[in-house]
């Protein structure tokens, strides 16, 4: 039977200047650890990386590992350079995480064996963390086919695939050529319940950074094999996952909201209009 997981996907609090919130972002994450989820991956596309310095990403590694104590914590160092991989791991060693999800490289384009050949030094240099590759064709424009996720697998240290942007189909393709022990993530929060079906050990969610109680109810019920309430529950989450709609500026918003210490954004990402807000507060006070 497949875990289930629940890896909630974080999102970060900024000042009103634009500085990183640390004390917002805290907050956020000890909702995280009450929330009975199985761990949480920092630093990733709901963090807004791209937007953060190496030192900043260091800190928020340092604070998930400090406040995560009872959780698995995966931070994500990937960067458009091996020169930033290189220091992030060294962040997330020093920081005392075990393991670690790198973005395939991105925005110059990269043929299949040079994106090998980078994984070949990442794992080099993370020797004695658990690698997951973290692959967003749609974000970072670099496919990673299956021949290349095998190659991957195979390297030692790499445990596991973060597949973002993809149908279920791609999952069990996956799947199919890869050992059972090989860890598969989908970042598809609605598709939590299918995913399973098709060969995935659960989700890496953002949505669960503010609405973790219907994916919690979902895992049990998957674990437990109900699917009549397996149906009933996918009616829950398809609701929050509508709501939120991927925006870390709508899971701040219901943060807030629930009177949480939580600020602003980074990113020019849109803030909730007052519908998306009213719509936030109802499924706060239904799935919170």
């Amino acid at each position: 039977m497949r875990p289930h997981d629940i890896i909630t996907a974080t999102p970060l609090s900024f000042l009103p200047s634009g500085a990183l919130d640390l004390a917002g972002t805290r907050a956020i994450l000890e909702y995280v650890a009450a929330s009975g989820v199985q761990g949480a991956l920092v630093l990733g596309t709901t963090g807004e990386f791209p937007a953060l310095s190496i030192e900043e990403r260091n800190a928020v590694a340092a604070l998930a590992v400090e406040v995560l104590t009872d959780q698995r914590v995966i931070v994500h160092v990937g960067a458009a350079s091996r020169f930033e991989v290189s220091q992030l791991i060294a962040g997330a060693r020093s920081a005392g995480a075990r393991e670690i999800a790198v973005l395939t490289p991105y925005y110059l384009p990269a043929p299949p064996e040079e994106v090998y050949q980078f994984f070949c030094e990442v794992v080099a240099e993370a020797d004695g963390l658990d690698v997951f590759v973290y692959m967003f064709e749609a974000r970072t424009g670099i496919p990673v086919d299956e021949d290349l996720i095998v190659r991957l697998a195979e390297l030692p240290g790499v445990v596991g695939v973060k597949v973002s942007g993809e149908s279920l189909d791609r999952i069990t393709a996956y799947r199919a050529r890869l050992g059972e022990d090989f860890v598969i993530y989908t970042g598809s929060d609605g598709d939590f319940a299918r995913a399973g079906q098709a060969g995935a050990d659960g989700v890496i969610s953002g949505v669960a950074s503010v609405f973790a109680k219907p994916f919690t109810a979902m895992r049990t019920a998957l674990l437990s094999g109900d699917a009549d309430q397996v149906a009933g529950l996918q009616q829950d989450i398809d609701e929050v996952v509508a709501a939120v709609d991927g925006s870390p500026a709508r899971m701040r918003a219901v943060h807030r909201l629930a009177g949480r210490p939580v600020g602003g954004k980074r990113m020019p990402i849109p803030e909730p209009d007052q519908a998306t807000q009213a719509r936030l507060q109802r499924a706060l006070a239904q799935h919170h």
